[in-house]
């Protein structure tokens, strides 16, 4: 008898003890909130006031206050959940975390002047900053209608879940942004908030993630081989305002040092590898398309900001897509393959395929994907782009010297050496400076026209637009 009056102590012990530490992880959840207080916060002076409003203990943001941050919180995974009511119409409402500083750091904004629209797809958006730079032109798909209530305290939750963010507006069931992949470089960091507004009852959570799964949501299209993923690119130049390329700027092939791969959607992130642009820059682009036959396709490209599109060097695009000279593609100057078509006509074999693409207005970068791959037998070979700078620096183009002949023209092609480069000389009084292409390759730019010589048979084959004529040595 005694051991089971024992046996009832010890199980009402368990289940108060129990009850305490349910009692203590509740207390415990209410640590979650954060004191809307000056000490909790850093802020430009005078721009950020604590007060009492509409019956809440709220944090007022001035215009142009800038980013007021969070004190002494590193946040990686969880919450944030909190009330807002705009000031400003016209103003944007930031939140930003995972950041390092104002150069590398993630955030979700209304544009409140969409979001009493239910059809404005830019009412909400998250973006990265990568380089100091908001890469917002870049991400056209993560933004969404959002309905703010006028006038009202509207709530707003972010789930931050490894690779994944999950936003929620007004307690909806739905989250108004559900974005697959994070693409800020850090994945913690500080929180803050922008724009003319009252902030109140504001939690944040570390790891409470409700669910959501840490890993990225596949990207569809790597199911999709039309895209062209890998390419070699040149270092960044300046190229000042007014200036426009053409055959006669295209790069040297000893200029393509490096190359770069296509992110999520197919997309060359050129701000990701280049950072910010103070000034007007361009880079060249370069890949290889294998066609079995003759066979003409299109294009689809989006860029930002501009560019040109040269097909065995010859030019078949110029197109612009700068958002602040309204100058916008479709949709509304953000990047996407809907942007613009180059009709391509391609060669039996190797088709050199190259881009210039400029920028100095937010995100820089560039999508291209192929129409149709019907007759094309591969894409994005650009070994022998790469290893062409090392085979031309030991090239002795001493053995293409000789005078060529076609019996149907009346001029005579004669190539001479001088110094490391090959001269032209027809029938003016000036030579011309070929350029080397690899390969028994040359090109002369100002006429589109190309040199292929093949040494066996003692003969060169002048290429240009669809003329094509042999000319045998003497």
């Amino acid at each position: 008898m005694k051991k089971v009056i024992l046996m009832m102590f010890v199980l009402l012990a368990t289940q108060g003890l129990a009850q305490k530490n349910k009692l203590a992880l509740a207390s415990k959840r209410l640590d979650y909130a954060v004191p809307l207080t000056a000490s909790q916060w850093s802020f430009q002076a005078g721009k950020v006031d604590f007060v009492d409003y509409k019956g809440q203990k709220a944090m007022r943001l001035a215009q142009n206050a800038g980013p007021v941050v969070l004190n002494d919180v590193i946040f990686q995974d969880g919450t944030i959940e909190f009330d807002l009511e705009p000031i400003r119409p016209e103003s944007a409402q930031s939140i930003y975390f995972h950041r390092h500083d104002a150069n590398d750091q993630e955030i979700v904004y209304l544009r409140t002047n969409s979001t009493l629209n239910p059809l404005a797809n830019d009412g909400i958006q998250y973006s990265p900053y990568v380089g100091g730079v908001n890469l917002w032109d870049l991400y056209p798909e993560y933004q969404a209608p959002a309905l703010l209530k006028p006038g009202e305290w509207n709530h707003l939750k972010l789930i931050v879940s490894g690779n994944r963010l999950q936003v929620f507006l007004n307690q909806a069931p739905q989250a108004v942004l559900d974005i697959p992949q994070l693409e800020a470089n850090s994945r913690q960091g500080s929180i803050a908030f922008e724009g003319a507004s009252h902030i109140a009852n504001l939690h944040v959570k570390p790891t409470i993630v409700e669910g959501v799964s840490p890993l990225a949501s596949p990207d569809l299209t790597n199911h999709d081989a039309n895209y062209l993923r890998t390419w070699a690119v040149s270092t960044p130049q300046e190229l000042p305002d007014g200036h426009e390329l053409s055959v006669r700027q295209l790069p040297t092939p000893e200029q393509f040092n490096d190359s770069i791969g296509a992110e999520r959607r197919g997309l060359l992130n050129l701000t990701r590898k280049y950072g910010a642009s103070k000034t007007r820059r361009v880079v060249w682009l370069q890949t290889t398309v294998v066609a079995q036959e003759a066979v003409s396709t299109n294009l689809q490209l989006g860029f930002s900001d501009e560019v040109w599109v040269f097909l065995n060097h010859q030019m078949v695009l110029v197109d612009k897509n700068v958002y602040q000279y309204n100058m916008r593609k479709y949709p509304d100057g953000r990047i996407s393959t809907q942007n613009a078509t180059a009709p391509l006509t391609l060669k039996t074999g190797q088709n050199d395929l190259l881009i210039g693409v400029a920028n100095d207005f937010y995100g820089w970068g560039l999508m291209a994907r192929l129409e149709s791959t019907t007759h094309i037998q591969a894409t994005g070979q650009v070994a022998r782009i790469l290893s062409l700078a090392n085979e031309l620096s030991s090239l002795d183009v001493s053995v293409y010297e000789g005078t060529f002949r076609n019996a149907d023209v009346q001029f005579t092609l004669r190539f001479f050496k001088k110094g490391k480069s090959l001269q032209l000389q027809l029938s003016g009084p000036d030579p011309i400076n070929l350029q080397a292409l690899g390969h028994h390759s040359f090109l002369y730019a100002a006429s589109s026209a190309t040199f292929d010589f093949d040494l066996v048979h003692k003969k060169v084959i002048l290429r240009q637009g669809s003329d094509t004529r042999a000319f045998v040595k003497e």
